[in-house]
């Protein structure tokens, strides 16, 4: 008999990423000025790279508590309290896992059952489409609009809400459209999910990297959220350790618990080595500072050279290290004109990735060198100016 192989339901709902795709389909040409992935181009610090050093040599290479070493533990419970205003046990409340991906793989399984919905903000993430459902739960999409900044409505979250749901992912700033939802909103959609008695899954992996005055607030500062709420963390953005894989999350004992379990069975724990690294950056505040100063720049030169551009409008992204561009002046197709793009030597993401609210836009990482952003602005350019 022929060998076949049929793969299973959950798998066959979970997308391939639309940034991998994009990513992939790179390779195949030279000379090109790439703001498709959103990897910052700096090494791992040196303070950080030596401290790892120093830890293995002395054999810091082995399995470590599920939840992660009891230092960092420690570690991440100050920050939390100093940095977030969220108070954590660090012993029952915070979990090591292997990034942000990780984390929030193991809160959406923790929180979410097949035949459950769980809502979402869009445009998104592409991934936290996959990670939804590989629960066998439903993604119920709530779109919002470049006229509001991209900030999420409290009552358009609201009127999503069904007896299925379970949840609402939430990501400030947010990956792909720079939005950071303010303090008031963040309050008002904790309000809507309490009065529902439902869960919130809050990504802040961009926490750090916010401009123009824009303020970061997490949700879980406040005990009633803290109570309904899974908030997840990474040191890949904001400290250039996107291969150390090296994240955490924080909420109830219970579910931080349910959350271990599953770790456990899955991943063991996170790679000692990269514990180490993650201690030594929290010891280094002013690596994260050095980085953020950096993207501000790189932020500034994007958003600049793209206002210049006819036909294309960049909006007024707050946090992140994403400009998503408003193109749909020069096309109803993005990515056929991303594909175009590609044979014009630039690299970029169609906003269809990521959700049908996405549609007409453009997402330009600026995690790359200011040398990389000027060669693939004036090919851009060129190429809008040709079509």
């Amino acid at each position: 008999m022929p060998y076949s192989f049929e793969c299973t339901d959950r798998m066959a709902r979970m997308p391939q990423s639309g940034i991998r795709e994009i990513f992939d389909a790179a390779q195949d040409y030279d000379d090109l000025a790439d703001l498709s992935i959103g990897e910052p181009d700096f090494a791992t610090p040196e303070p950080i790279a030596a401290a790892v050093a120093d830890a293995v040599g002395a054999g810091a290479s082995g399995y470590t508590q599920t939840a992660g070493r009891s230092d960092l533990r420690a570690a991440i419970a100050e920050k939390l309290a100093d940095a977030n205003g969220i108070h954590a046990d660090p012993e029952t409340e915070v979990i090591v896992t292997p990034g942000a991906m990780g984390a929030l793989f193991a809160a959406t399984q923790v929180v979410a059952d097949a035949g459950d919905e769980v809502l979402l903000p869009e445009p998104y993430w592409s991934n936290y489409h996959g990670h939804v459902a590989n629960t066998g739960a439903d993604l119920v999409t709530v779109p919002t609009a470049a006229a509001d900044d991209f900030v999420p409505d409290p009552e358009a979250i609201a009127r999503r809400i069904t007896d299925d749901t379970a949840g609402v992912i939430l990501n400030t700033p947010n990956n792909p459209t720079g939005a950071v939802v303010p303090p008031s909103t963040l309050r008002a959609i904790g309000e809507v999910l309490e009065a529902h008695d439902l869960w919130a899954i809050l990504d802040e992996t961009y926490e750090d990297l916010v401009y123009n005055g824009a303020v970061h607030h997490s949700l879980a500062s406040d005990d009633a959220f803290f109570e309904r709420s899974i908030t997840v963390h990474t040191f890949s953005k904001s400290y250039a350790m996107t291969g150390w894989r090296i994240g955490y999350a924080t909420g109830p004992a219970d579910v931080i618990e349910q959350m271990r379990v599953l770790q456990e069975h899955t991943v063991s724990c996170a790679a000692e080595p990269a514990q180490v690294a993650a201690v030594a950056a929290l010891d280094h505040p002013e690596v994260a500072s050095a980085i953020h100063e950096a993207f501000a720049r790189r932020r500034e030169l994007i958003l600049d050279r793209l206002a210049d551009i006819p036909d294309v409008d960049p909006g007024a992204p707050q946090g992140a290290f994403y400009v998503f561009a408003d193109v749909s002046a020069l096309t109803d197709d993005t990515t056929e004109f991303t594909k175009h793009l590609l044979s014009d030597g630039v690299a970029a993401v169609p906003g269809s990735v990521f959700g049908a609210a996405g549609e007409g836009f453009v997402r330009f990482s600026y995690a790359n060198d200011e040398t990389v952003i000027r060669t693939a602005m004036d090919r851009f350019e060129r190429a809008v100016e040709t079509r």
